[in-house]
């Protein structure tokens, strides 16, 4: 698929700075760059007296001075733990939401005398919706408020899923095809409002963690993607048209009322620092890392609408072709939070997704298999091959959020809820565009020059991945030359 207050953040059992003399300058979290205090001698009331603070104030002095330390999952406050699983259900909901209609409204829709060019764009319009939607929300969300764009975006996100239901009681025709479509349209924009603000509610509450928790609400969007599906077919044979959807939107409506007496609230300020997102957008490794959100999502969502043809050859039954596409997305589910706790333990961020790089190649190289390789068709290499697709893509994937947070801290952007929601904004919008483009484009390209050639081109597209991040590992001493920043802080 692919996700803030200045308050300080409740994390004393788990915060213990140790003071160290003579370091100029060390990297905390997931960028900010303090400068460190040599430790002065202090006497033994003075050592008491410091002992006695409570633990919040020892929160917001680490909060104040820059300094972000890492929580363990073991520490955390039932409050945290409420975040952590209003996320993740949020994140679970938006891609059941997405893909729940796939095994039935086809045919309904050809019942409603829809083509299949407007039963694709009911499909497409939702990705489409959120790709134009998502930085806008992301900017303005400073405005409306994290909290109550999370709440909001699940609860119409709820409320349309209801609406959805019903659209078999509209007359076949025209007059259904673009209900469908304004729906899902409505759908569209409240998913993209609870997913941009849980990504950045998430930077906030959890800053020594990111890579980790954008690996758990993957996990997790995962799992919607992979069983959306066959729950929505489940509830449709037992219920017909409207059961699927009634139950997705009650279930969102009691995740919203949860969600406001969970969620912590937050202060919400904006900050004048003369920037924005158009200041974001001139840093160089926004762009590399938008263009890995794109071609990672490209990757995966090109293969929904072409493996199955792809797999016609070897005469299997759709049980076994269900488990092929498994083999990408539930190794891709599974892979995510250990990608993000590797991440967070070793600092490898940008070494990870170069590996990942690598592995796609391989992968779409082998998957074809690509002309280049003048290889037979062989089912246990496309097993192969999509399964290392999955660990691969999480490589990728994972780390971008995080690599977006070093480079905006490292321009000077402030740590709040106005930074993360345009790097939200950003990062969904760009995911929302790769997995729009994928199985549109791509289904093209496999009409025109045929499945191998076409995942022969997404591995050229890859390498192109591979090359802007060898150099960003090997060559670069900083995210960011000191020339630009002092170019963007002129914006």
């Amino acid at each position: 698929m692919p996700i803030a207050t200045q308050t300080s953040i409740d994390l004393g059992k788990c915060i213990n700075v140790t003071h160290v003399g003579s370091l100029p300058r060390e990297r905390y979290g997931y960028g900010s760059i303090t400068e460190k205090k040599p430790h002065l001698p202090v006497s033994d009331s003075d050592e008491e007296e410091e002992e006695s603070e409570s633990e919040e104030e020892e929160a917001t002095s680490s909060a104040s001075s820059g300094e972000i330390v890492r929580a363990k999952f073991s520490t955390l406050t039932r409050k945290e733990w409420a975040t952590l699983c209003m996320l993740a259900v949020a994140n679970l909901c938006s891609t059941i939401a997405f893909s729940c209609i796939a095994p039935f409204y086809p045919a309904e829709a050809q019942a409603k005398g829809m083509d299949s060019a407007q039963t694709g764009a009911v499909f497409g319009i939702f990705e489409l919706v959120m790709f134009i939607i998502a930085p806008i929300l992301g900017k303005y969300m400073i405005y409306i408020g994290s909290k109550a764009m999370f709440i909001t975006g699940v609860a119409v996100t709820g409320v349309t899923a209801i609406l959805f239901g019903f659209l078999n009681m509209i007359p076949s025709g025209t007059l259904f095809f673009w209900a469908s479509l304004g729906v899902r349209v409505a759908e569209s924009i409240g998913d993209a409002a609870f997913v941009t603000s849980s990504f950045a509610i998430g930077a906030k509450c959890f800053p020594g963690r990111i890579a980790t928790i954008v690996g758990v609400m993957e996990t997790f969007a995962g799992l919607g993607y992979t069983a959306g599906p066959p729950i929505g077919g489940l509830l449709y044979e037992l219920g017909g048209f409207q059961l699927p959807f009634f139950v997705l939107g009650v279930f969102l409506l009691i995740a919203a009322v949860l969600s406001y007496f969970l969620i912590e609230s937050f202060e919400d300020e904006p900050v004048d620092d003369g920037k924005g997102m158009l200041g974001m957008l001139r840093i160089p490794i926004i762009w590399i890392m938008v263009y890995a959100v794109v071609v990672c999502a490209m990757s995966l969502s090109f293969l929904d609408p072409t493996l199955a043809n792809h797999l016609d050859s070897f005469n299997l039954s759709p049980t076994v072709v269900g488990l092929m596409f498994l083999l990408c997305g539930g190794i891709y589910t599974i892979a995510a939070p250990l990608w993000g706790m590797l991440i967070d333990h070793f600092e490898c961020s940008k070494s990870i997704m170069l590996f990942g790089s690598v592995a796609t190649v391989f992968a779409m190289m082998v998957i074809g298999p690509s002309p280049l390789l003048h290889a037979d068709k062989s089912l246990i290499w496309i097993g192969i091959a999509l399964g290392l697709l999955g660990i691969a893509e999480g490589a990728m994937f994972i780390p971008t959020f995080q690599i977006c947070l070093d480079a905006v801290r490292e321009c000077g952007y402030e740590d709040s809820f106005q930074t993360y929601g345009c790097v939200s904004g950003v990062f969904q919008s760009a995911f929302a565009f790769g997995s729009f483009f994928g199985p549109t484009i791509g289904g093209f390209s496999v009409e025109w020059i045929g499945f191998p050639w076409t995942t022969t081109i997404i591995a050229m597209i890859h390498i192109i991945l591979i090359m802007l991040l060898f150099f960003v590992v090997h060559s670069c001493t900083s995210i960011l030359s000191n020339s630009h920043r002092v170019a963007l802080h002129e914006v």
